[in-house]
């Protein structure tokens, strides 16, 4: 159950990235439609002047702009990283996404999704300097066999220039676990109301996992994004996808490293941040998939750049397939 959950908050999270306009605007939302994940694109790519690399990832169902100072590129690899992870896992579990006029974000997916994702697969990008095949990737694409989501799982809205998506937490859990969880509104309300030491105890306790670490205004984000919405950013890029994504102010919290107060077997002093908690949080409470669990390195990686980056975009590449007919009352 704990693995399905996990995949259904991923499926969320990858819905959260759709909106549209409240009802009460006269105008037609340009973003209604139906939303194909972008289709998996490779080719060779010079990244330095002395190395090229097979089969970089050029698009794909994850996007990301990473800019930064300096003279190691490595950034720039971490994000083709991404593009594969992204372009290779997403594929696997969903087909679709309609935004429509109601304000429900629905989803054609994978209800139980088997992933194929070798780890070995990941090191060998780092020793052999070339990524996996085009059709290698997108032999584990899922073409049919597909479940619709219920209308009642995420909502969307415009306000003050971002795109909120609000989550509807009782029902994600109901179609998580199975069972009704449509009383547990006012507990839930009454948890993302308390201090962040309450929240921290709470969560902690549940996955049996010290999270005291975590700092209190990380908390406070994430509870502000449970309770009035995820605002996130949209646009239009060259080539005609769509782009919805998270900016660098959404991840400042999670990412800036800072010292534990102990050190290394070298005498260097040992660096975190709070997404590093909360990832070998959920790992040792067994919340994350074995075969997700590597995906745990590159939050270390980033968390090494970050004082050098100076822009950092990550959410959906996609591509409209339908024009909704938009529904009047």
């Amino acid at each position: 159950m704990k693995k399905n959950l996990f995949y259904l908050f991923a499926l969320i999270c990858s819905m959260s990235l759709f909106t549209a306009c409240d009802d009460d605007d006269d105008e037609v939302s340009p973003w209604i439609g139906t939303y194909k994940i972008a289709e998996y694109t490779a080719e060779d790519y010079e990244w330095t002047e002395n190395e090229t690399t097979k089969n970089w990832p050029m698009t794909g169902a994850l996007y990301t702009d990473w800019q930064f100072t300096g003279e190691d590129n490595y950034p720039e690899f971490i994000s083709a990283l991404f593009r594969y992870l992204g372009g290779s896992i997403l594929p696997q579990v969903l087909n679709s996404i309609t935004l429509d006029k109601s304000g429900s974000i629905i989803a054609d997916y994978v209800a139980s999704p088997e992933i194929a994702m070798d780890p070995s697969s990941i090191i060998s990008i780092f020793f052999t300097g070339a990524f996996p095949s085009v059709s290698d990737v997108k032999a584990n694409f899922v073409t049919s066999g597909f479940t619709t989501s219920p209308k009642d799982l995420a909502y969307w809205s415009e306000k003050n220039g971002k795109f909120v998506v609000k989550l509807n937490i009782p029902a994600i859990l109901t179609a998580a676990t199975g069972s009704d969880a449509s009383g547990m509104g006012e507990i839930i309300e009454n948890v993302l109301s308390g201090d962040p030491a309450t929240v921290k105890a709470l969560l902690g306790g549940l996955l049996n996992a010290d999270l005291s670490g975590i700092q209190n205004a990380t908390i406070n984000q994430i509870t502000s994004w449970a309770k009035d919405g995820i605002p996130m950013n949209i646009k239009i890029a060259d080539n005609g996808h769509v782009h919805i994504y998270l900016d660098k102010s959404a991840f400042d919290n999670l990412f800036t490293l800072r010292s534990t107060g102990e050190t290394d077997n070298f005498g260097e002093p040992v660096l975190t941040n709070d997404l590093i908690i909360l990832w070998n949080a959920l790992v040792a409470g067994g919340v994350v998939p074995e075969e997700a669990q590597a995906a745990g390195m590159f939050i270390q990686m980033i968390g090494g750049y970050w004082s050098v980056t100076t822009n950092f975009n990550l959410g959906l590449d996609l591509s409209l397939i339908h024009i909704s007919e938009p529904t009047r009352p």
